[in-house]
Parts: C-alpha cells; sequence; structure tokens
C-alpha cells in the first residue's frame, strides 16, 4: 500500500499491490477478494472506504500527526503449480518443512496444488508527530508480522526487530526476508528466533517491504498444501 507518508487532514490512497520486489500490479477494490480491508487502532477498527471496483482500492484521513496501520486480508485462492516451479518457490521462501515432505513421500514430480492467503499490513505516517502511535497493533491475522518499534523513529542503518506469529504465537525458525525499493536486488533474510523475533537493518531511505511465509500440508478436494503469506511495508524517513 502506498504513500507511507502524509501530511494530517488530507486524503490518503491506499493501493493494493500483488508482486515482487515493489513491481506489481494494483487490485482494484473488488469486496469478494477480501476478508478485511480497515484502518486499525489502539481500541477501535475501521474500514477503509473505497467504491466497488476503485483503484487504488481505498482511502483514509488521517485526523492527527502519528501512526496508522492499515491491514488487508485476502480471501483463499488456489494455484496449480509445476513441480520445478513449486520446488523455487519452496526454495526462495524458506520452506523446507514442505521439501522434506515431498522428498519422503515421493512426491518431488507432483504438482504443488496449494491454497493460499495473503496477510498484508501497512503502516503510514502522517505529519511529524505521533499523538497517535498504532505501528506496534496486533492484528490478529492468522500469520502476522508485527513490529517491536515503530519504524518511522528509525533512522538509518538502525536495527529494526519484529515479532512474528502463527495464531497468535510466536513461529520459530521462520524466514523472514527484508528489502527497500531503493535497492529491491539487496535482499536481507534471517530465521526467526525462539520468540518469534527477527532482526534487520535498515541500511537505505524510502519503503521497506518484508515478508514471510508458512505452510501446511492439507488434504481436500482439490489442494495438498495450504500457506499464509504474510507482509509489512513502512518507509523509512530522513530524520
Amino acid at each position: 500500500a502506498h504513500p507511507f507518508y502524509t501530511m494530517p487532514e488530507k486524503s490518503v490512497d491506499i493501493s493494493v499491490h500483488v508482486g515482487n520486489q515493489f513491481v506489481g500490479d494494483s487490485q482494484p477494490n473488488i469486496v469478494i477478494w477480501y476478508s478485511d480491508f480497515s484502518l486499525y487502532q489502539a481500541d477501535s477498527k475501521t474500514d477503509i472506504n473505497g467504491e466497488l471496483g476503485r483503484d487504488p482500492a481505498g482511502y483514509f484521513k488521517p485526523d492527527r500527526p502519528g501512526t496508522y496501520t492499515i491491514g488487508y486480508q485476502s480471501d483463499f485462492s488456489y494455484v496449480d503449480i509445476d513441480p520445478a516451479t513449486f520446488l523455487k518457490y519452496l526454495t526462495e521462501e524458506g520452506l523446507d518443512n514442505a521439501i522434506s515432505y515431498r522428498q519422503k513421500n515421493n512426491l518431488t514430480n507432483a504438482n504443488g496444488k496449494e491454497n493460499y492467503v495473503r496477510h498484508a499490513k501497512t503502516l503510514v505516517q502522517s505529519g511529524k508527530g505521533y499523538s497517535i502511535d498504532n505501528s506496534k497493533i496486533n492484528l490478529g491475522y492468522e500469520l502476522e508480522i508485527i513490529p517491536l518499534s515503530n519504524p518511522y523513529q528509525k533512522k538509518l542503518n538502525d536495527s529494526f526487530k519484529v515479532k512474528i506469529l502463527y495464531k497468535n504465537y510466536p513461529v520459530k525458525n521462520i524466514l523472514l526476508t527484508a528489502f527497500s525499493k531503493a535497492q529491491p536486488e539487496k535482499i536481507q533474510t534471517i530465521r526467526s528466533n525462539s520468540k518469534g523475533e527477527a532482526v534487520i537493518t535498515l541500511d537505505h531511505l524510502g519503503p521497506w517491504l518484508l515478508k514471510a511465509v508458512k505452510i501446511l500440508r492439507i488434504e481436500d478436494d482439490k489442494a495438498n498444501w495450504q500457506s499464509h503469506w504474510a507482509s509489512l511495508t513502512f518507509e523509512v524517513i530522513q530524520h
């Protein structure tokens, strides 16, 4: 979603993008595509405004300076992936459990039939003050990346720690991938510790994207895998 930085009292457009490394197509506001598209505050949640088919998908108007959290959770989608492409995806996302399962069960030549859901968060800074700070809020998504500090208060080259939760419990050894829009080819990857925490270095100004994927073996009429894709976007600003 963007923009990440705006002025109070100005309406903020929120775009929903599908793609890699900040390159992708924006998605219009199609209600049947998502289960949540909301502005979250410490004690409340309100739907993001947006007419059917609108692109950018929605908008909101900050009422005071501070950091706001926008959440977007898609409905499940289904994909049938050829073996080579599925292995490449599992490897890139660090999904070693799925790779091992396929090897042990002689499934390396089988297609990956997967249901997946996206759990996306973006942090928007309005003005230069922090009379409101919802950067660390837990939205209750099934897989979620939660900042342990406000990234808009960070400086260039600061460390930034997040916690990754699955069903509100810390996820150990999940792969966190992080990169900036300024240099998306410079990718930081780190496995979470026993507390579900991982630390990256904010070595570029501008927009950042953090992501993590968890995959589970399932059996239903179509899919044999279910994955949850969590993301967090924000901006590192000049102080």
